[in-house]
Protein backbone atom coordinates (compact mmCIF):
# COMPACT_ATOMS: atom_id res chain seq x y z
CA UNK A 1 0.00 0.00 0.00
CA UNK A 2 1.31 3.45 -0.87
CA UNK A 3 1.10 6.50 1.37
CA UNK A 4 2.33 10.08 1.35
CA UNK A 5 3.33 12.85 3.70
CA UNK A 6 4.17 16.53 3.42
CA UNK A 7 7.59 17.51 4.78
CA UNK A 8 8.36 20.75 6.62
CA UNK A 9 10.01 22.22 3.52
CA UNK A 10 6.80 21.77 1.49
CA UNK A 11 8.01 18.77 -0.48
CA UNK A 12 6.14 15.47 -0.50
CA UNK A 13 7.23 11.90 0.13
CA UNK A 14 5.39 9.22 -1.83
CA UNK A 15 6.17 5.85 -0.22
CA UNK A 16 5.42 2.47 -1.74
CA UNK A 17 5.34 0.09 1.19
CA UNK A 18 4.83 -2.97 -0.98
CA UNK A 19 6.32 -3.78 -4.37
CA UNK A 20 4.19 -6.19 -6.39
CA UNK A 21 6.97 -6.61 -8.97
CA UNK A 22 9.99 -6.87 -6.69
CA UNK A 23 11.11 -10.26 -8.00
CA UNK A 24 10.86 -9.10 -11.60
CA UNK A 25 12.62 -5.81 -10.74
CA UNK A 26 15.57 -7.73 -9.28
CA UNK A 27 16.04 -9.33 -12.69
CA UNK A 28 15.27 -6.25 -14.81
CA UNK A 29 15.93 -2.90 -13.15
CA UNK A 30 14.36 -1.23 -16.16
CA UNK A 31 11.06 -1.56 -14.27
CA UNK A 32 12.37 0.76 -11.56
CA UNK A 33 13.74 3.27 -14.07
CA UNK A 34 10.42 3.22 -15.91
CA UNK A 35 8.48 3.88 -12.71
CA UNK A 36 10.61 6.93 -11.95
CA UNK A 37 10.18 8.16 -15.54
CA UNK A 38 6.41 7.74 -15.33
CA UNK A 39 6.22 9.75 -12.11
CA UNK A 40 8.29 12.53 -13.68
CA UNK A 41 6.19 12.56 -16.87
CA UNK A 42 2.84 12.52 -15.05
CA UNK A 43 3.77 15.16 -12.46
CA UNK A 44 5.27 17.45 -15.09
CA UNK A 45 8.23 19.79 -15.46
CA UNK A 46 7.23 22.04 -12.56
CA UNK A 47 8.47 19.50 -10.00
CA UNK A 48 11.51 17.35 -9.35
CA UNK A 49 11.07 13.70 -8.48
CA UNK A 50 13.90 11.76 -6.90
CA UNK A 51 14.00 8.28 -5.44
CA UNK A 52 15.19 8.57 -1.84
CA UNK A 53 14.66 4.95 -0.77
CA UNK A 54 14.96 1.87 -2.97
CA UNK A 55 14.12 -1.72 -2.09
CA UNK A 56 16.77 -3.05 -4.47
CA UNK A 57 19.39 -0.95 -2.64
CA UNK A 58 18.43 -2.51 0.69
CA UNK A 59 15.69 -0.15 1.89
CA UNK A 60 12.46 -1.57 3.26
CA UNK A 61 10.41 0.36 0.67
CA UNK A 62 10.70 2.59 -2.36
CA UNK A 63 10.06 6.27 -1.65
CA UNK A 64 10.14 9.35 -3.83
CA UNK A 65 10.63 12.98 -2.86
CA UNK A 66 8.52 15.38 -4.93
CA UNK A 67 9.34 19.09 -4.77
CA UNK A 68 8.52 22.25 -6.69
CA UNK A 69 11.34 23.57 -8.85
Amino acid sequence: MADWQILSDGSWILAENHCPICIAARICQGFCRSELSVFRAVLGPEVTVERVEHILAGARRCAYRIAAK
